[in-house]
This record gives C-alpha cells, sequence and structure tokens, in this order.
C-alpha cells in the first residue's frame, strides 16, 4: 500500500505541474506554483543560486531554491516530470506496437520466419542506443521530435517481442485454439479472439516497465543537448546547472535536488509498474 500512495502523490504532482504550471506567467495560478514559489521561466540574476526556502526578491519563498538564473527549481522539476513522462510514454508506445507486432508474427508463423525475426532482435539489441539516436536526430532534424519516438522504438521493442512471441507459442498450443481452427475458423477469428487477448496483459505489463528505463534514457540525452526544445527537463536542468558553475561555487542544489528528484521519480515508477506487473504476472498463471 505505501508505493501506491507514493505513486498516486507523485501522480499528482505530474499533473500539477504539467497541466497547472504556466512558465510564462507572471503570477501563481495554481497550488503547485503557489506551493513551489518563484517562477520556471522568468530570469533574474539578482535572485540566482538562492539556497532552499528563500524569500525572493518580489516575495516568493523557493521552496527548493533557485539555479544559475533564478529561476524555481521546484516548479522548474514539475515541468520536467511531465515533459518526461510525455516523452517516454510515446517512445513506449512505439515500442510495444513494433514488439508486439514482431512477436505475434514470430509466434504464429514459427519455422523461417520465427528465426529470423529472433536473431534480427538479437543484432538490435546489441545497437549503441545513445550513439545511434544523437546520429539520427542529428541526420534527421526537419522531423523534430518523431525522430525521438521512433528511434526509442526502434531500439527498446526487442524485449516486448520476446516475450510476446513466448506467449503466442503457448496460446497456439491451447486446446480451445485447436478446438476453434477445427470448427472452421480463420487465423484472423483465432489471432482476435484468441491470441491477442492472452497476450495483452503480458504486453502491458512489459510496456509500462520500459518506461524508467526510457525516463533515463531522455534524462541523458538532455543532458547531452539531444532532446525536446523544452528548457525544462532533467538532462536539460542539470546540464545548464554544471556547464555555469564553476568549481569554487558553494552552491550544491542546483545539481543535488534534480539528480535526487529524477532518482525518487524512476524509483516510485518502478515500485508502482513492479507492483502491477506482480498483479498481471499472477492473472495470467491463474
Amino acid at each position: 500500500m505505501p508505493r501506491w500512495i507514493l505513486l498516486m502523490l507523485l501522480s499528482l504532482v505530474v499533473l500539477g505541474g504539467a497541466l497547472g504550471v504556466r512558465p510564462d506567467a507572471t503570477t501563481p495560478s495554481s497550488m503547485i506554483e503557489r506551493l513551489c514559489g518563484g517562477d520556471a521561466d522568468r530570469t533574474a540574476i539578482g535572485d540566482r543560486l538562492l539556497p532552499p526556502f528563500t524569500t525572493t526578491s518580489t516575495g516568493d519563498r523557493c521552496v527548493l531554491g533557485t539555479d544559475q538564473l533564478g529561476r524555481s527549481l521546484a516548479l522548474r522539476l514539475c515541468l520536467a516530470l511531465g515533459t518526461s513522462l510525455a516523452i517516454a510514454g510515446l517512445g513506449a508506445l512505439v515500442a510495444v506496437a513494433i514488439g508486439t507486432a514482431i512477436g505475434v508474427t514470430a509466434g504464429l508463423a514459427g519455422g523461417r520466419t520465427d528465426q529470423l525475426l529472433m536473431r534480427a532482435a538479437e543484432v538490435t539489441a546489441g545497437i549503441p542506443a545513445v550513439l545511434v539516436i544523437m546520429v539520427m536526430v542529428a541526420a534527421l532534424k526537419g522531423w523534430g521530435m518523431w525522430v525521438l519516438f521512433a528511434a526509442m522504438g526502434l531500439l527498446f521493442w526487442q524485449g516486448i517481442a520476446r516475450v510476446v512471441r513466448a506467449r503466442c507459442l503457448r496460446l497456439r498450443g491451447e486446446l480451445y485454439v485447436d478446438a476453434a481452427i477445427v470448427m472452421g475458423a480463420s487465423r484472423w477469428h483465432s489471432l482476435r479472439r484468441h491470441i491477442l487477448p492472452g497476450v495483452w496483459p503480458t504486453v502491458l505489463a512489459y510496456g509500462s516497465l520500459l518506461l524508467p528505463k526510457l525516463i533515463l534514457l531522455e534524462s541523458l540525452l538532455a543532458y547531452l543537448g539531444v532532446s525536446t526544445g523544452s528548457p525544462h527537463s532533467f538532462g536539460r536542468i542539470i546540464s545548464g546547472v554544471t556547464a555555469t558553475l564553476t568549481p569554487l561555487a558553494n552552491s550544491w542544489w542546483p545539481v543535488m535536488v534534480p539528480c535526487i528528484a529524477l532518482a525518487l521519480f524512476v524509483l516510485v515508477l518502478n515500485l508502482g509498474l513492479d507492483a502491477r506487473a506482480d498483479a498481471d504476472t499472477a492473472s495470467i498463471r491463474s
């Protein structure tokens, strides 16, 4: 139960950051903005690198302090939560679509088709994802963020494909599937009524477990400069601070707070998604 409470609280923060925070607003308009204090977009050199729970020149009390340009770290992290979830979610959807299609095809076709698709999965699993995504984004700048989503999907479908294939092989040998085929059911009918409903819980479980991995990947890409145009991302926040702080600076919070927030975000997601995956696995086994 505590993990679900943490996940619910995190969801409220994400929704508050994605829907309630207006980066260009001059006055707070949501509860999240009032609680965090400061401004997520307005720069103020006089308020730069303020420690947590410090009052800015405008009278706002920043809960997590300010960054190198005087922006509220708490508000920027709320926006970063929504950005990371959106990018990782769309990338996971692409990976799930590709992996499910290939896994079902390999499991039902068998023979040389199965071997060819599984060898392709093994080959693509060894490709360095970060380097390939950087090259793809640099070469296809005109496609914008669609390149990033497509690259994530093309590089992370292997695990889902293997699990879906194994599930299809098991379902294909069930007696009710054989009985339906003997009674004259077509392959499309068997796929739509018997195979896909049995595969769907597995796809949801393994697709959701891909989210934390893609969130960390998006943060790394943003740190390296390969990400969305939005400045509110975990990687962009950390890279912006580390690029401007000098070794003699005594400000730890602009770097440590985003790193801790990202670690807690991924931890809570893993706890919640693991619990959901365990429940789906138990339902499948029963």
